[in-house]
């Protein structure tokens, strides 16, 4: 497995990524201005990954209003391609994407709009080599969970998930039993803490600073021969500043004692 950390891809972001010891960026957008800043920054991004050796392997779009109008946002799905063009073009073998649910539909109209995007999505990421994944996040994103999946991945095999263990835990879902079910359609992974008190999530602290048990995820990971990406999600409110940076520290110490080698 190889791990790496979502950052921001500035000069002093990969720098400060190499100083880390980690192995590759993972690069997230959530509006539609940080796609399009992303895709205007392809070639100085390229000239990043190659000055200091430090690949990246993953890319993603939250939250997209696909699904509008009881149609495909066409809009959207350009600045989606495009983002897929230059995860080919920088070397990210993964993307991902989600589906939002249009609220004014029924269920059933909601998922034959999803199938349609996905249909031409995975058709236009095959063709440039990169596999597409919806990530497990529930924002702007209803195909985010095992009834979901059940539907959606049967009529695609050749589409992957990414992974969040921390986002099924705030559901109240059981994130072993799931992962251990669809592990084999897993892309990637996010390493992401959680905390509840009373039941209720409070926090987002550092992997290994949680209430996860990491190794018995990773146990399930090697039992079924995961040996993809993982990355690292520093998401905490509290953790930020000289502390947050503290703790991802030590979750990378801590995550590098789980990777064999």
């Amino acid at each position: 497995m190889k791990l790496g950390i979502i950052s921001n891809y500035a000069e002093e972001d990969f720098r400060h990524v190499k100083d880390l010891g980690l192995e590759f960026i993972e690069i997230c957008t959530n509006f539609d201005p940080e796609s399009e800043e992303f895709i205007a920054k392809a070639d100085e991004t390229r000239r990043l990954i190659d000055k200091y050796e430090l690949p990246v392997l993953s890319v993603g779009r939250w939250n997209a209003n696909v699904i509008e109008n009881n149609a495909i946002n066409r809009d959207t799905v350009s600045l989606l391609k495009k983002e897929i063009d230059v995860a080919k073009e920088i070397g990210s073998p993964v993307f991902h994407l989600g589906v939002n649910r249009d609220r004014e539909q029924s269920l059933f109209r909601n998922y034959v709009l999803a199938v349609e995007y996905l249909r031409e999505m995975l058709d236009y990421a095959g063709e440039r080599g990169v596999t597409l994944s919806l990530y497990n996040c529930d924002w702007g994103n209803f195909l985010c969970c095992d009834k979901a999946w059940d539907i959606v991945l049967s009529e695609f095999p050749q589409l992957m998930i990414k992974y969040d263990c921390s986002h099924v835990y705030a559901r109240g879902d059981d994130y072993i039993a799931e992962l251990d079910k669809w592990a084999d359609r897993v892309s990637h992974m996010h390493l992401k803490g959680a905390l509840k008190v009373n039941g209720a999530s409070v926090d987002d602290p550092p992997a290994g600073l949680d209430e996860f048990p990491w190794p018995r995820i990773f146990a399930l990971l090697y039992m079924h021969g995961y040996d993809k990406t993982l990355s690292i999600e520093p998401h905490s409110g509290v953790w930020t500043g000289e502390l947050g940076e503290r703790g991802v520290k030590y979750t990378v110490e801590y995550m590098k004692k789980l990777i064999l080698k």
